[in-house]
Order: C-alpha cells, then sequence, then structure tokens
C-alpha cells in the first residue's frame, strides 16, 4: 500500500492548502475594513461585499465540500480522529451560515439600512476568528493526517467525487465581477 508522504500529498490537498492561504489574504482585507470602521472612519462596503460574494461562491460551495469528501475518507482509514472530524465538519456549517449573515448585513448597510458599528464589528470580528481558527486547525491536524494515512487509491477514490471547478479569483481565469477585489489583494500581497 503507498503512503502519501507529508511532502508529497496529493494535489487535492495541496489546493486546499492553496486555498487556506488565499482566503488569509481575503482574511486579512476584511481585518483591515474593520480597524478602518474601529477607528471611527467609513470602510468600503463595496470591498467587503466582494469579498464576501467570493467567500459565498467559491471557498463555501467548493472548497468546504472538497474538505468534507477528504474529512469522510480520513475517517474511514484514521477513526480516532473522528471527533476532529465532526468539529470541523460543524464549522463548515457555521462558516456558511455566519458569511451569509455577514455578506446579508452588508448589503443591508449599502441600502442604507441602520446597523450599530457594534454589531457589524462582532459579525465581522466572530467571522474572522472562526475562519482563522478553523483553518489553523485543519492545517495542524486533519491536513497533516490525511497526508500521512490516505493512500493514493484514497486519493483517487475522492479525485472521482470532487468536482472540479476553478477559482474564480485566484485560479487561472480571473472573473471580472472579481477584478477590483484581485487589484486589493495584489496591493496588499504581492504575487510571486
Amino acid at each position: 500500500m503507498s503512503r502519501v508522504s507529508v511532502t508529497t500529498a496529493h494535489t487535492i490537498l495541496q489546493g486546499l492548502h492553496e486555498d487556506h492561504i488565499n482566503m488569509s489574504k481575503i482574511a486579512a482585507l476584511v481585518a483591515a475594513e474593520l480597524a478602518v470602521i474601529e477607528d471611527g472612519t467609513h470602510p468600503d462596503y463595496e470591498l467587503l461585499e466582494n469579498i464576501m460574494s467570493y467567500v459565498t461562491a467559491y471557498p463555501d460551495t467548493y472548497h468546504h465540500p472538497t474538505e468534507d469528501i477528504v474529512f469522510a475518507r480520513l475517517r474511514h482509514v484514521a477513526p480516532e480522529a473522528g471527533r476532529d472530524i465532526d468539529v470541523l465538519l460543524a464549522e463548515h456549517e457555521e462558516l456558511v451560515a455566519y458569511g451569509r449573515e455577514f455578506l446579508e448585513t452588508i448589503r443591508a448597510i449599502e441600502e442604507e439600512a441602520v446597523v450599530t458599528r457594534a454589531d457589524f464589528l462582532a459579525k465581522g470580528r466572530g467571522y474572522l476568528d472562526l475562519l482563522t481558527s478553523h483553518m489553523n486547525r485543519e492545517e495542524a491536524g486533519l491536513f497533516r493526517l490525511a497526508a500521512e494515512r490516505l493512500d493514493a487509491s484514497d486519493w483517487e477514490e475522492i479525485s472521482t467525487r470532487v468536482e472540479a471547478i476553478e477559482d474564480p479569483l485566484f485560479g487561472p481565469a480571473l472573473n471580472a465581477d472579481y477584478r477590483r477585489l484581485w487589484q486589493r489583494i495584489t496591493a496588499h500581497h504581492p504575487i510571486r
């Protein structure tokens, strides 16, 4: 039985890791806009809407479901990780709900609804805190375990269940809807 090493983990796992790097860039932009609000100035709500539209269109609909498939397979080969898997799967649902709620709040503000600064900051910080801790636990725990315990046949089975979707922001073809967001990301995080 051939094992996939940590350094040569399957391309699906590498893609998920890359998504986390990209989401960290997105999270940094959200944190910067929340800091603007804390300073008492007006944030770029259009940028925040674009960010959360991307999050609900790609990470929530492709990245998390892909992780769900990997974690389901991992549960078969590493049943001792079942509790950690359950926690992270539940957090996927929380992240989707938080993300949609945060997006709805941003859109409400753009339509001139009254939302207190404290409520908006709490929603934004709550989302970022959950996202960051979630990604850190996946990277340190289940991604490492998947790289160590899933073999080539496991990855082959996973790949038959994963839908191949190009990232509309960080993928090979930038979706025009995210051009301004891409410009902000590259201004803050120069692409090598």
